[in-house]
């Protein structure tokens, strides 16, 4: 067995379990900011969709910050589930 087969021996499992959880990050990073886009899209929409008066009693009354404040309490929760995902990826031990 040369150093070149002993390493990449070595290598292989690891670069798999760092390529799976980049992909897995990232087909959920995309799909969740799509989901996460229509959700926006419809909350202005319905948003939009009320009487002048009521909507500028919602903004006055700090709505928009507030709804602001909640898609990114969740954007930050599945950042942070997908970290813990991937972390938990990269350190199973295959043997």
């Amino acid at each position: 067995m040369t150093l070149a087969t002993w390493f990449l021996a070595l290598a292989q499992p690891l670069l798999g379990r760092i390529l799976l959880s980049l992909g897995f990050s990232v087909v959920t990073i995309t799909g969740f900011n799509l989901s996460v886009q229509a959700l926006k899209t419809q909350f202005i929409d319905s948003a939009n969709a009320m009487g002048a008066d009521i909507l500028n009693l919602f903004l006055i009354a700090g709505g928009g910050t507030a709804a602001g404040l909640v898609f990114g309490a969740i954007t930050v929760r599945v950042t942070l589930w997908q970290i813990s995902k991937s972390t938990r990826i990269l350190g199973v031990n295959p043997g």
